[in-house]
C-alpha cells in the first residue's frame, strides 16, 4: 500500500454501545506501530475489514457495512507500544460480540493480518473457530489480479 488509510477512505459510522474489552497482552516495536499507522483500506470484496489509526487511536470498521467494531488507544511503553485502553461494539444489531477474551484475541489477530500483514502464529491459528477464519483472511495475490483488465492492457497475440 503506497497512500495511508484515513478516516474518509471508506464508509463509516460510529462505533454503537462502546463496551470495554481486555487490551491484548502484547508490546508493539517501533516498526510495527509504523507499519499499523498506513491502516488498511479494502480493495476485493472478500476484504472484511477498513482500518486506520488518528494519533495513538486505532478504529476498525466492517468494509461492506461501515459498521464501527473496535477501537483502540495506544500508549509509549518499554521496548515499544501498548494497548492501554480498547472497546468493542455492543450493538448485537451490528455485531455478533463474543466474550471479553475472545474479542481481545481477535482484535490482536486483526491488527496482525490486516495492519503487520503477518500470518498468525500457530496458537492464533488454532484457537480461530474455523466458520470465522474468513473473517482474517487477506487475499495474498497481488491486487492487481483483481483489476478489471482492458485489450489495451493485453499482449498481443
Amino acid at each position: 500500500m503506497t497512500e495511508r488509510a484515513v478516516r474518509d477512505s471508506w464508509k463509516h459510522e460510529p462505533l454503537f454501545d462502546p463496551q470495554p474489552i481486555p487490551a491484548p497482552d502484547r508490546v508493539w516495536t517501533d516498526a510495527e506501530m509504523s507499519s499499523m499507522r498506513f491502516g488498511y483500506v479494502p480493495q476485493v470484496m472478500e476484504e472484511k475489514w477498513f482500518m486506520f489509526m488518528e494519533e495513538n487511536r486505532l478504529f476498525a470498521y466492517r468494509s461492506w457495512t461501515g459498521f464501527g467494531i473496535y477501537e483502540a488507544a495506544f500508549a509509549s511503553t518499554e521496548g515499544g507500544h501498548i494497548i492501554e485502553s480498547a472497546v468493542v461494539c455492543g450493538d448485537n444489531n451490528k455485531w455478533r460480540r463474543s466474550s471479553d477474551e475472545e474479542e481481545s484475541a481477535f482484535l490482536e489477530k486483526l491488527i496482525v493480518s490486516h495492519l503487520l500483514r503477518q500470518p498468525l502464529t500457530e496458537e492464533q491459528a488454532e484457537s480461530n473457530d474455523p466458520f470465522t477464519n474468513w473473517e482474517l483472511a487477506v487475499p495474498t495475490l497481488p491486487k492487481k489480479v483483481f483489476y478489471p483488465q482492458t485489450n489495451a492492457n493485453r499482449e498481443p497475440d
